[in-house]
């Protein structure tokens, strides 16, 4: 019997995916960083990456560079 897929939710749309679907992130002090095992993180799906207005929402929400959080994420999609 297969063990089911975990499924996480995108904090930009409340859509649930399988976990190994999304963008694993987390807050490092006031920047927000590529998850590195250490302590709490959130999900990101790739759509909501994509979408410009929901990007916006994320920088305003942690209060990050919107030009240094655009390349964090392009490169995070663009690496798989």
């Amino acid at each position: 019997m297969k063990k089911s897929q975990p499924t996480r939710m995108c904090i930009a749309c409340r859509s649930r995916h399988p976990q190994n679907t999304l963008i694993r992130l987390k807050l490092s002090g006031k920047d927000v960083v590529v998850y590195d095992g250490q302590g709490r993180s959130f999900y990101l799906c790739d759509d909501c990456a994509k979408n410009e207005k929901k990007v916006k929402g994320l920088v305003k929400r942690f209060k990050q560079d919107k030009e240094r959080f655009i390349k964090l994420l392009k490169e995070l999609l663009n690496d798989g």
